[in-house]
């Protein structure tokens, strides 16, 4: 009989609870559903639900409202497993328990007054009381945000997502309804708004007369939660304007977010330098300098501050002031990833690690196994890059300047081309390597390219000739030698006109000005052809000219 007794008291609970969710929950869904049509007739409020969770609930700070599901759970004979929803006016109904106000007050409040309240009804056995559905509610976004507008979001979320959403340009929702009714230039300066937004002085505005700031830029930094608050049902977050022109604070230097950032009374140094994301690993954090302005913007103060010991407690928090400038400096180092490339006829070919002003080329070249049997020395060249193309761009316009001729612009544009791609220095590999002149050996910079060259062989012969190509070297041979042998001049060969080119400087010289070397150039050029016409032009220029100098003449014998 007694088993009868409680499994009929089981069933009526049971069925209580049951029709008492139903009739809440067909409620809650009329209510969420009128709200919905509200805000879709509203132009620049639309709803957006969302129902990720960055962590656990904190249970003290957590304000319980209507909406809030509870899930009880009674270890008794038999067990029970109850869902207990918020009623609108801010009450649970445990069944055989009672009605428990529970609006307005932490999640733990609520959960030590119910368990408190259960267990005077239920003494034997445990009792589970936990949050399981947190409600959503409205809030109002207002200021200088891109969208706007009343947001539906749920009781977990805290002020920066609502802000991110506010804030969000990709908000299709806010661009359909705004195109319907509004023209672009309204668009765009609504969605431009978000930049002007201050992060730092969010006002929240809760029901109950009672106002709180949200700090994104500093809870980032230090994490403190009452810096980024939970939101309350109806709050109203106004977002204003920043005045980054007035109250700012730079941060510069050795940090890994150099920039200007919205400065807040309150602000100390080690805040604004968490807020500028840190120290780099290379920053002198016992260096750290405060450039403070005057009043008056005539005078500036240097304070000089050691952030290790603010941190270690051994000094005061440096208090900033609006307009100060924070510079970081960086450990003098002299560890540097310099490095130089060799390639041609060494025993091994690569990168080369170097020191400033302490490696030379010989100690490359030592460490790069020597020369091969197939080297070059005479032809083998040293290359530096010292310019950018930004500087040879600023040399280009300023030498414009000088009233140089199109002439000189034109040869000096092709000469810092030639720069730009390499530049050349004057290196005797000769005089160091084979004769062992130590005052020839010159220290390496951070990418240079050495180039060891083989020998060739022969002499290159090209141009006005039969037969181009490459000719045997013969030392103490000149130019004629050469010609000869790839085949005499052509027809159309300007004979006097032969030009030797230097295999490592590609200077071109008259064969009467240097010997020719292994890898050297003979260049013999084309007599241009000139149709009948120009000769023409050319004779009658000149008839002319001695036509006038011969009257003039003639004048001045006639003169009495």
């Amino acid at each position: 009989m007694t088993s009868l007794k409680n499994g009929l008291y089981c069933v009526v609970v049971v069925m209580f609870i049951w029709h008492a969710t139903l009739g809440q929950t067909a409620s809650q869904k009329q209510e969420n559903q009128a709200a919905r049509q509200e805000s879709n007739l509203m132009l620049n409020q639309p709803s957006i639900k969302t129902s990720t969770l960055d962590g656990p609930v904190d249970p003290h700070e957590y304000i319980v409202g209507p909406g809030d599901i509870f899930t009880t759970n009674l270890i008794v004979n038999p067990p029970m497993n109850l869902q207990i929803p918020v009623t609108p006016e801010g009450s649970i109904i445990i069944p055989t328990v009672g009605e428990i106000q529970v609006a307005g007050i932490t999640l733990d409040s609520v959960k030590r007054k119910a368990l408190q309240v259960i267990r005077k009804k239920y003494f034997m056995g445990d009792v589970v009381f936990t949050l399981t559905t947190p409600r959503v509610f409205n809030v109002t976004v207002k200021g200088f945000v891109a969208n706007e507008g009343i947001m539906a979001v749920q009781a977990t979320e805290h002020v920066d997502v609502v802000i991110a959403l506010a804030n969000d340009p990709e908000n299709q929702n806010l661009r359909t309804m705004l195109k319907e009714f509004k023209p672009k230039e309204d668009i765009d300066a609504r969605l431009m708004n978000n930049r002007k937004g201050s992060h730092r002085r969010i006002q929240l505005n809760h029901k109950d007369g009672t106002t709180s700031i949200a700090d994104l830029e500093k809870f980032y930094a230090l994490r403190r939660s009452e810096l980024n608050p939970l939101l309350r049902d109806g709050d109203v977050i106004v977002v204003p304007k920043t005045e980054i022109t007035r109250d700012f604070v730079g941060v510069y230097g050795a940090v890994n977010g150099e920039g200007v950032y919205e400065f807040v009374n309150g602000d100390s140094l080690s805040t604004i330098l968490k807020i500028a994301r840190g120290l780099t690993a290379i920053a002198d954090s016992t260096q750290i300098e405060v450039f403070r302005v005057s009043d008056s913007g005539s005078e500036m103060q240097t304070f000089t501050l050691d952030l290790c010991k603010i941190i270690r407690g051994i000094q005061n928090d440096f208090v900033l002031q609006r307009g100060d400038r924070v510079v970081v400096r960086e450990k003098p180092e002299v560890r540097r990833d310099d490095k130089v490339y060799i390639d041609g006829e060494v025993r091994n070919v690569g990168y080369f690690p170097i020191t400033k002003d302490s490696t030379k080329l010989s100690d490359v070249i030592r460490q790069a196994g020597g020369f091969t049997e197939y080297v070059s020395l005479a032809t083998s060249q040293l290359h530096r890059r010292s310019v950018s193309e930004y500087e040879i761009k600023s040399e280009r316009l300023e030498s414009a300047r000088g009233g140089v001729t199109p002439e000189d612009s034109s040869y000096f544009y092709m000469e810092t081309n030639i720069r730009l791609n390499r530049e050349l220095v004057v290196t005797d590999f000769v005089g160091l390597f084979e004769k062992n002149d130590k005052s020839k050996d010159v220290f390496l910079r951070n990418g240079d390219y050495i180039s060891i060259a083989s020998r060739k062989k022969t002499v290159y012969v090209f141009g006005q000739v039969v037969n181009p190509g490459h000719i045997l070297f013969v030392p103490g041979s000149n130019d004629e030698y050469y010609i000869s042998k790839a085949g005499g001049f052509t027809e159309y060969a300007r004979k006097h006109e032969v030009r030797i080119i230097k295999a490592n400087t590609k200077q071109w010289l008259d064969p009467s000005e240097t010997t020719i070397e292994d890898g050297d150039y003979v260049w013999v050029p084309k007599e241009p052809y000139r149709p009948f016409s120009y000769y023409m032009d050319v004779y009658s220029k000149v008839f002319g000219i001695v036509g006038t100098v011969v009257s003039l003449f003639v004048l001045v014998i006639r003169k009495p």
